[in-house]
């Protein structure tokens, strides 16, 4: 059992994770990753957004794609999960959203993006 605990540990991190990486099917960018970012983040961070829109979100930190959410992976996790997010910064996604953001995070945007370094 401590084996089981220790594989599942590192499998989905131990970032405080909501999930255990055993949800079938699995949240992925397609099914989750995308209408989430679409959602709670594009708004401001999106790649064709002028600066005067972006509601002080930096030039070059954009969100509209997959490999844009591998690149910022853990930068989504610091800043949008955890006991007191601070992105998006007027709120907006509820617990269970927050939940399946950091579990897709750690069971599959955050491996993806330390295997593709």
């Amino acid at each position: 059992m401590r084996l089981w605990f220790i594989i599942l540990t590192v499998a989905c991190g131990s970032r405080g994770d909501t999930g255990t990486c055993d949800r079938d099917p699995p949240l992925t960018y397609d099914n989750f990753g995308q209408a989430y970012l679409t959602k709670h983040c594009v708004g401001c961070h999106g790649t064709y957004l002028p600066e005067e829109l972006r509601e002080g979100a930096p030039i070059g930190i954009d969100l509209d794609t997959y490999d844009d959410a591998l690149f910022w992976a853990e930068r989504i996790q610091a800043r949008a999960t955890g006991s007191s997010p601070t992105m998006p910064p007027g709120g907006g996604p509820s617990e269970e959203e927050r939940a399946k953001l950091q579990e897709w995070l750690n069971c599959h945007l955050i491996p993806a993006a330390g295997a593709a370094q």
